[in-house]
């Protein structure tokens, strides 16, 4: 059984760049940095050895996002410029104004894939890939007429 959601995460090339892109571009605020590596470590992912160097960011309602950079073994650099794919993965985030989050994005090197589209009254999505080509839907949605299921 599920009790809850604990955090979602991404791997990522360059930590600091990645810090950047999500608290300077998106407005993320960062918790903390932390180095993981050792045996417990390794027990977690699988990997003998292991050293890693992450991020603990906090999206504005409280959720939690964590980014994650292998220095042992290094990232292997696997980018796929298809959403359809098994295994591609996204995070939707809900913004203000996502015509000026797509503009802040690419000023941040991030990319959009498409236009925004209204796809029900008071809901407009957009894909976008961040700088390490991890997949972001942004959501500009009307709660006063939408729910978020």
């Amino acid at each position: 059984m599920v009790l809850g959601h604990w955090h979602t995460g991404f791997v990522v090339k360059d930590l600091d760049s990645s810090v950047r892109f999500y608290v300077d571009g998106l407005g993320m605020k960062l918790i903390r940095r932390f180095q993981s590596k050792g045996s417990s470590a390794a027990r977690v992912v699988g990997y003998e050895p292991v050293e890693m160097t992450g991020a603990l960011l906090e999206i504005a309602d409280g959720t939690i996002f964590e980014l994650l950079q292998y220095i042992v073994p290094s990232t292997d650099h696997k980018q796929s410029y298809e959403r359809n794919v098994v295994g591609a993965s996204h995070i939707a985030l809900i913004v203000e104004d996502i015509y000026a989050t797509l503009e802040k994005l690419d000023q941040f090197g991030g990319t959009k894939w498409n236009d925004p589209a209204e796809t029900e009254p008071g809901k407009i999505l957009s894909y976008a890939q961040d700088i390490d080509g991890n997949w972001l839907e942004l959501a500009q949605i009307d709660l006063s007429i939408n729910k978020l299921t």
